[in-house]
């Protein structure tokens, strides 16, 4: 294995890796890895764990995917490339991992609950086991798909407190509905900040008395005072997000 001085040639060949073939590169090196696994030092597993989950950056969404289901189970796995792989803003990739990896710590599970959207929570919320630390968040962040998952989990672990949070969510988000029905709608809009930044544009998918859905046109993360601006300008609306699922994004009028 690489010392500290084959490391910086090691940096060097990541840097100007070719992408061709890399997928298949990628499931080699992880092989070996899970191979060698008993035998590798703490530092040498690190090392090889670290050039793996540096060259999985460059590898399409789809050889993501493929890599996460082939190794979301795996106990020998290297850990950053399955922290890697479980916080993916592409939830196709995320989901195997986040249901099945018994690698990840209930800290992981609960930094990727708080920055990701609901498609991860609810792959979350259909792990085998879940520790009331974490069923407490899945409640406390969740949408309503997701508390239905974790309510019919059997291997959820719930504090008498988060069980009482949970079917207070439920009935809370019955009520939602009644009062504030949504109506599907697909218009162009746009996001607007309050530092000035250019807009970011999306498309209104669904709209209620409280808030809306919407698709940004493009990757992006918008956060703090917004405003919602549609109908060629002529409508606008001060909002937050609430939460967002990769390009997918709810925000509530305020």
């Amino acid at each position: 294995m690489p010392d500290t001085s084959a490391r910086h040639v090691i940096d060097d060949i990541v840097a100007h890796r070719a992408r061709e073939g890399l997928t298949d590169k990628v499931n080699r090196l992880i092989d070996t890895f899970a191979e060698n696994a008993d035998s590798y030092t703490a530092e040498q597993a690190v090392t090889v764990d670290e050039v793996i989950a540096r060259l999985i950056v460059d590898i399409t969404p789809e050889g993501r995917i493929a890599i996460a289901e082939r190794i979301a189970g795996d106990p020998k796995a290297p850990r950053l490339v399955i922290e890697q792989l479980a916080g993916d803003d592409w939830a196709e990739v995320a989901s195997p991992v986040l249901m099945k990896s018994p690698q990840l710590s209930d800290e992981t599970l609960l930094k990727i609950i708080d920055s990701k959207g609901h498609s991860h929570l609810l792959a979350i919320s259909r792990r085998r086991s879940i520790t009331p630390a974490v069923a407490e968040s899945l409640v406390e962040r969740g949408n309503r798909t997701v508390i239905r998952t974790l309510a019919r989990n059997p291997g959820v672990a719930l504090s008498p407190q988060a069980r009482h949070d949970l079917e207070k969510r439920q009935k809370a988000r019955l009520e939602e509905l009644r009062k504030a029905p949504r109506k599907a709608v697909e218009y162009p809009a746009e996001l607007h900040r309050e530092d000035g930044e250019k807009p970011v544009r999306c498309r209104l998918i669904d709209i209620s008395k409280t808030g809306a859905r919407l698709t940004l046109a493009a990757m992006a993360r918008p956060t703090g005072r917004l405003v919602l601006s549609f109908a060629s300008a002529a409508v606008q609306r001060p909002c937050e997000p609430v939460w967002q699922d990769g390009r997918d994004i709810g925000v509530r009028f305020v």
